[in-house]
């Protein structure tokens, strides 16, 4: 699920600033935030609930390690994408 979050959401992201037909430099920061991994918001909600703490912290720390391999990728169809 959280690398279907890290791909297809930019990817949505992308496709809807072109039909949208946004400027690059908006287009780009669009897909850029859509790659981001889930912030650490859930963790805090969790911890402050006491529900699925252990669960949700490492649901965190997976999907920003997976980002680490996705953003660079994003990074590249964005920067490839934009007129130079």
């Amino acid at each position: 699920m959280g690398a279907l979050k890290l791909l297809a959401t930019p990817a949505v992201a992308f496709v809807l600033a072109k039909l949208l037909n946004l400027p690059p430099l908006a287009a780009g920061v669009v897909v850029l935030f859509a790659a981001m991994p889930t912030g650490a918001n859930a963790y805090i909600f969790a911890a402050q609930y006491q529900r699925l703490v252990n669960p949700v912290s490492g649901a965190v720390a997976l999907g920003t390690l997976r980002a680490a391999a996705t953003l660079p990728m994003v990074v590249m169809v964005v920067a490839r994408s934009a007129p130079v």
